[in-house]
């Protein structure tokens, strides 16, 4: 069936290294990601446009978070998400009542790439690593993983 789909629908899919729906670890996508924070979502922006996956026109959101923790990086104080919204997309909502304003995530960032085929909105942003991954909704996090991120971020842990 994945050979009738257009090029563009077939890179929706969640693929980490090569392995499609892969299970990473925490420590995996802290050595991959640029940025580890945990953040509060403080604003969304949503673009729905009937644009296929991988068009410039594709729906997308950019997310305004607000930076709670570093655990690696130097994120500013504020930082754009963005997302298309496709089956790879990483989504800060409350299911189909939209944006998850105020609810705090820890998210593995990279920033997104120059010369991409991506809007002009996603410009200067950051994109999950692997939005089948680790990141999550903070309140899903268990507490061994958050004294791992301490760990791994090179904190004291007591």
């Amino acid at each position: 069936a994945l050979t009738l789909l257009p090029l563009s629908q077939a890179r929706a899919l969640c693929v980490y290294h090569g392995d499609p729906y892969a299970e990473t670890t925490l420590a995996q996508e802290f050595d991959d990601s640029g940025w580890v924070v945990r953040g509060r979502v403080v604003s969304a922006e949503d673009n729905w446009s009937d644009g296929r996956m991988g068009d410039n026109e594709a729906p997308w959101t950019l997310y305004r978070v607000r930076v709670l923790d570093r655990f690696k990086g130097e994120p500013t104080v504020e930082i754009s998400v963005f997302t298309y919204r496709d089956s790879a997309g990483f989504y800060m909502d409350r299911g189909g009542d939209g944006a998850d304003i105020g609810g705090e995530y820890l998210l593995f960032l990279n920033p997104t790439q120059p010369g991409t085929d991506l809007p002009g909105a996603a410009r200067d942003a950051m994109i999950v690593n692997y939005s089948c991954g680790q990141s999550k909704s903070w309140l899903e996090v268990p507490q061994a993983d958050r004294l791992q991120l301490s760990v791994l971020a090179g904190r004291a842990v007591r």
